[in-house]
């Protein structure tokens, strides 16, 4: 087995970028030296994330996907909705070459916008966008989300907003890890005077080092996974 030499060694994973196949979709963005002052070797880990909403995946030229922006688009209040949260589902496969540590970071971005009808063309009332945040919930819930995780996802939470893996993941063995199952409607307000939608902009951060490095590179304890 090829050792990784001294320097960090991540694979972030933002967003959606690559199609693989018509089941699966990867969201490989590669971090680079110049621009994060840290090495990548391509070869030491493979990563795939799989969404799909009523196990429909999202294919790369899906309408839920912002090309442009590199985020999944949810609908958060219609159960109608064919992207509807309750709908989605989010797993991680991931294949490390040496022994490794992984950390998720889901950044949802909450979007309520409040349009007003009936009006005047003469003095026309621009749309209400505001943004929406959470408190905290219960521990079946991602933190400050109505996001759902899946009742596997056996992570440990810090207050830097990361999710920790609590198992070590084995080299060249396959892991796949269920993040997100669902999630809970938002209620929106619609009658005479206006209406409201509710979207999220959904996107990913994952990380993976070589497992004892994770003090070093990660800034957290060596007794942190036994606390």
């Amino acid at each position: 087995m090829r050792k990784l030499n001294n320097k960090w060694v991540i694979i972030t994973i933002l967003y959606l970028i690559l199609l693989i196949s018509s089941f699966a979709i990867t969201y490989a963005y590669y971090v680079s030296q110049k621009a994060y002052g840290i090495t990548l070797q391509t070869g030491e880990f493979e990563v795939e994330i799989f969404i799909s909403f009523d196990n429909n995946a999202i294919l790369i030229d899906s309408p839920y996907y912002d090309q442009e922006k590199n985020v999944v688009l949810v609908n958060s209040y219609d159960p109608n909705s064919e992207n509807y949260i309750g709908k989605l589902k989010i797993s991680v496969l991931i294949t490390p070459a040496v022994a490794a540590r992984v950390r998720f970071k889901i950044m949802d971005e909450w979007e309520l916008t409040r349009t007003y009808l009936d009006q005047n063309p003469e003095y026309p009332v621009d749309p209400v966008v505001e943004s929406i945040y959470h408190t905290a919930k219960d521990e079946t819930y991602y933190p400050f989300s109505l996001l759902k995780v899946d009742p596997t996802f056996d992570v440990k939470f810090d207050l830097d907003s990361y999710a920790y893996f609590n198992d070590v993941l084995q080299h060249g063995k396959p892991r796949m890890i269920h993040l997100i199952d669902g999630g809970d409607r938002f209620l929106v307000r619609s009658n005479n005077i206006f209406e409201e939608t509710v979207y999220i902009k959904l996107g990913f951060l994952i990380e993976v080092v070589q497992a004892n490095r994770i003090v070093e590179l990660w800034g957290i304890d060596q007794t942190f996974y036994t606390e």
